[in-house]
């Protein structure tokens, strides 16, 4: 999408800006995203620039190519909206912040994808992505091999959003209801990252305001709209006074429900609000939520984290020596940076790999310490 791309008709139809990354030296090969680690380190690096009454969909679109990020714009913010917005060795996350706030939106980093739409939206986008994937988890490896596969997202100038949820309930061969909530519109071209499946629809249908449904075996999906409230509910044991830290976690996650019981926090509330008790739980010294062995067992939590990072992250804490058939790897679909969900409690060793494996193409061998990791169909690419 040129840089200078303003307005394709009306204002009304123009919804979704991709800001087009490339390397600095923009070589002939195609854009480059920062994902995984890299992104993270992006994110929070400081950035310096002045806008004055930039357009919105220009400003986004430089600040993209120059940070190597992919940002979407939701259709329902105005792309010719002007900014007028300097920055001094501010982290880049924050800045999209500020731009989204300047635009009267809101901005979540959705994996590799910086949206830019409604407030209300951007809350509850990586929640609902989460309840989608514990869905996925409950099915078969085949569904979820299926649903969770790693694939860009792109399409023309004036593609109409129905025809491109359509395509994507052909890809993973799913019954699409509910599409008539769909209207008639027309987007800018796009080209996004790698996204799973349910991220993929997820996002498209947000556009609209809408969520949607998998059935128990998942090959059929409902469009409905996106639910007033969205949440997650999660049991966290506490070894000392729960009741006084889960008055402390109230405070800190004002919007979730917390209530504690028998030595046990139950809060309910958005992705971000777990994340942050997370991260709060991680600084109590009465439980541990890395990795923690036992006799012989080990708890394991991580949400929408990079295959390969965790799979470092074990290495590093379990003294591991890892070795990725790359050869085997490249010749399937798989990723090694694919986003995987993994929560295991009293798991072996091999439980737990087995878990982090799970649904990725990709599976694991080993002998002690040492473990190979080739594609489900075999090693070296056999069989």
């Amino acid at each position: 999408m040129p840089l200078g791309f303003t307005r394709l008709v009306r204002a009304a139809m123009v919804g979704l800006v991709f800001a087009a990354v490339r390397a600095a030296a923009a070589d002939a090969a195609g854009g480059n995203w920062e994902t995984g680690p890299q992104l993270v380190q992006r994110l929070a690096q400081p950035v310096t620039l002045s806008w004055t009454n930039a357009p919105a969909v220009r400003a986004l679109a430089r600040l993209g190519e120059t940070q190597q990020i992919a940002i979407l714009l939701d259709r329902r913010i105005d792309p010719q909206q002007e900014i007028t917005l300097a920055a001094s060795d501010m982290p880049l996350g924050d800045l999209l912040d500020q731009t989204a706030r300047q635009l009267g939106a809101g901005y979540c980093q959705f994996g590799p994808v910086a949206y830019i739409g409604p407030v209300a939206t951007a809350r509850k986008l990586r929640t609902l992505a989460a309840l989608r994937l514990a869905d996925v988890k409950r099915l078969g490896p085949e569904r979820t091999r299926v649903l969770l596969q790693l694939r860009g997202l792109r399409w023309d100038d004036l593609a109409e959003p129905r025809h491109l949820i359509a395509a994507l309930a052909d890809e993973a061969g799913v019954e699409l209801l509910g599409d008539e909530r769909i209207p008639h519109d027309l987007w800018r071209g796009a080209d996004l990252p790698p996204l799973s499946w349910i991220d993929r629809l997820t996002l498209l249908a947000a556009e609209f305001d809408l969520a949607f449904e998998l059935d128990e075996n998942g090959t059929r999906v409902r469009l409905a709209p996106m639910p007033e409230r969205v949440a997650i509910a999660r049991q966290y044991r506490i070894g000392g006074d729960a009741e006084s830290l889960a008055a402390r976690w109230a405070d800190e996650v004002p919007e979730a429900r917390v209530t504690a019981q028998a030595g046990e926090i139950r809060v309910e509330g958005l992705l971000e609000d777990h994340e942050r008790i997370e991260r709060r739980f991680r600084s109590t010294p009465t439980r541990r939520t890395t990795v923690t062995p036992g006799k012989d067992v080990y708890q394991f939590a991580v949400e929408n984290a990079a295959l390969d990072q965790v799979v470092a992250q074990l290495a590093q804490r379990l003294n591991l020596e890892v070795q990725w058939d790359r050869a085997a790897i490249d010749k399937t679909a798989a990723a090694i940076d694919q986003l995987i969900s993994v929560r295991v409690k009293d798991a072996t060793l091999d439980e737990l790999l087995s878990a982090v494996f799970e649904g990725t193409g990709l599976t694991f061998e080993r002998r002690d310490l040492n473990v190979s990791i080739f594609p489900t169909g075999g090693k070296n690419g056999s069989p």
